[in-house]
């Protein structure tokens, strides 16, 4: 071997291999940096779906309230409308009909209880 290629191979064998690390390093920081950007995203998307599953309870409740209401009023107008044409022109209309099997049944299991 020449004194040249001698010297060339000390050289390298002297470096360091810090520049793989710091790209290694580099490559690990953007990956982490975006799954946290995703889990950040991840989070902002539970809490909206959190406020809009409250939002959506109310309304629900709303909903049984007025479904509660609508039940009282047709029974009340389909017995009106045994003795009055006006109201039994509506309930045709609007083809009203009282279904009490509707009605949830009382559970059985406490009578096998007994």
């Amino acid at each position: 071997m020449t004194p040249e290629t001698e010297r060339a191979l000390r050289e390298s064998s002297k470096r360091h291999p810090f520049w793989i690390c710091s790209v290694v390093f580099l490559l690990l920081a953007c990956y982490f940096s975006m799954g946290l950007a995703n889990l950040v995203e991840q989070r902002k998307q539970l809490t909206n779906a959190s406020v809009q599953q409250e939002q959506n309870l109310n309304s629900l409740d709303q909903a049984k309230q007025l479904e509660t209401r609508l039940e009282a009023l047709s029974v009340e107008l389909l017995q009106i409308a045994k003795t009055n044409a006006t109201a039994k022109q509506i309930v045709q209309d609007f083809n009203i009909q009282w279904n009490p099997a509707a009605l949830p049944a009382p559970s059985t299991a406490e009578g096998s209880k007994k």
